[in-house]
């Protein structure tokens, strides 16, 4: 009989210690995951936008706070040459356009939803004489809390309107672009 008691009194203090240690509410738990645990690294696909059609990409993020993060970004990706050709095709081939897009940005939000602002650049290697675009970057970012789940952006380049109303001479400047990636 007393060794039952014992044996009681063992599962009572056993479970009255786990139940202690489950004091902390789910939503506190997201909240130190979301700052802790939130992967700062990705590869992104981007379509239009930096001064590229399409472009890859790996981005690093720099968790300054809970609310705002600073981002570096570094990719590849092609362009070619904008021309209208009136009255059938044009008498010669596209000239194409290796693309180095680049950005430093800050980000602003809670949770997963960002207000980004920064500063882009992108390198052009083909014939041209502006092989260096410059320009600032707004846009809304959408950032997961754990790894390798999608997270997307979609962003606003006001063009350097210094080459004409298109940005560059050379290039269709694309004003809006859209990105979707991975994280981990």
């Amino acid at each position: 009989m007393c060794f039952s008691r014992l044996i009681l009194l063992s599962l009572l203090c056993f479970f009255g210690i786990e139940i202690k240690a489950q004091e902390k509410s789910i939503f506190q738990i997201e909240k130190i995951q979301s700052v802790d645990d939130r992967p700062l690294n990705n590869i992104s696909l981007n379509f239009l936008g930096d001064a590229s059609k399409m472009s890859i990409n790996y981005e690093k993020q720099f968790l300054v706070a809970e609310s705002f993060i600073l981002t570096t970004k570094f990719g590849l990706g092609y362009n070619h040459e904008f021309r209208i050709c009136l009255f059938g095709p044009c008498s010669s081939p596209l000239k194409y356009y290796l693309t180095i897009p680049h950005h430093f940005t800050a980000n602003l939000g809670k949770r997963r939803s960002f207000f980004e602002f920064g500063l882009g650049g992108t390198r052009l290697y083909g014939e041209t004489n502006d092989p260096y675009i410059l320009y600032p970057i707004i846009g809304y970012r959408f950032l997961p809390l754990q790894s390798n789940k999608i997270n997307f952006r979609l962003y606003f380049l006001p063009p350097p309107f210094e080459d004409g109303p298109l940005g560059h001479p050379d290039i269709y400047f694309f004003i809006v672009g859209g990105s979707l990636g991975i994280s981990f």
